[in-house]
């Protein structure tokens, strides 16, 4: 067996122990759980599950509920919202319909409509596009910044301790980024916001919040320079699920609160979906 693999066992049979008796040994590092759950999460294929989202739109928190079935290879996602457009459904899969995705609005102007997940008006009011659905773009985010700062990571991300999650138990981390500033930066090429987000593992919508004068995530030229944070936040907790290293909850604090919350709960991960599980004539659809 590798030194890796080693790794990964014992620190499985140390989490099962702890889910089930108690307290973890204090030898277990924040770092060591993040990356069981950088292996878990690459192994995953397809989920299901309902994610409550809180994100900071113009200042204020704005709340979501919505149930999403997602399959990674082909791309395909299902989202039925339940608050606050209760019926309100989304369905994408990639190369059909022109990769448009079909959206249910459940209201005015009662039709089904077709839209680019990057256009204006399915980015508006979100942070994220239906591309990052599941647990990649969160988990991501975190290996990322740890690749990034693997000389200090063991200080930086911290084990907390044991907490309760959506009647789960959970290992509790956080990661605090003394070194986050926001810097200037040059648009290339035809970069959008979005792409500069995709490079640096940044938020496109924060990019958007530092740059007032810039309306849309298209509204930037070569050589223009704008203003982007370093890294993604200054500080991201994390609850992980004991058993099966997941997310169940992760905030994201810059310096003005609260950013972003995302709480996942009902995770079925890779189940086996039918023909018609992306298909709009589902008779358990709306479209």
């Amino acid at each position: 067996m590798t030194r890796t693999g080693l790794c990964t066992l014992l620190l499985f049979f140390v989490s099962a122990s702890a889910f089930a008796s108690g307290p973890l040994s204090d030898s277990l590092t924040g770092y060591g759980i993040a990356k069981q759950m950088f292996e878990t999460s690459s192994q995953i294929q397809a989920l299901t599950y309902t994610i409550t989202k809180q994100e900071r739109i113009d200042g204020k928190l704005t709340k979501q509920v919505s149930f999403t079935k997602m399959q990674k290879n082909p791309y395909k996602v299902y989202l039925r919202q339940s608050f606050p457009n209760d019926g309100m459904e989304v369905l994408y899969v990639e190369n059909e319909n022109n990769n448009k995705a079909l959206i249910n609005p459940n209201g005015f102007p009662w039709l089904n409509i077709k839209l680019n997940p990057m256009d204006g008006i399915m980015r508006s009011d979100q942070h994220h596009t239906i591309f990052q659905s599941g647990f990649d773009h969160v988990v991501s985010i975190l290996e990322y910044l740890c690749d990034k700062y693997q000389n200090e990571i063991d200080d930086m991300v911290v084990y907390k301790g044991m907490v309760e999650q959506q009647g789960r138990r959970g290992f509790e981390i956080s990661f605090s980024n003394p070194y986050f500033e926001i810097i200037d930066y040059t648009i290339e090429g035809q970069e959008t916001l979005e792409d500069v987000a995709a490079k640096y593992k940044l938020s496109a919508y924060m990019i958007l919040e530092c740059n007032p004068k810039i309306k849309t995530y298209e509204d930037v030229e070569a050589g223009q320079i704008i203003k982007i944070p370093n890294d993604y936040s200054p500080k991201l907790n994390l609850v992980i699920d004991a058993e099966k290293f997941i997310p169940l909850k992760m905030e994201v604090i810059d310096d003005k609160g609260l950013f972003e919350q995302y709480e996942y709960s009902d995770v079925v991960i890779n189940p086996v979906f039918s023909n018609q599980d992306f298909l709009s004539e589902n008779e358990a659809y709306g479209f």
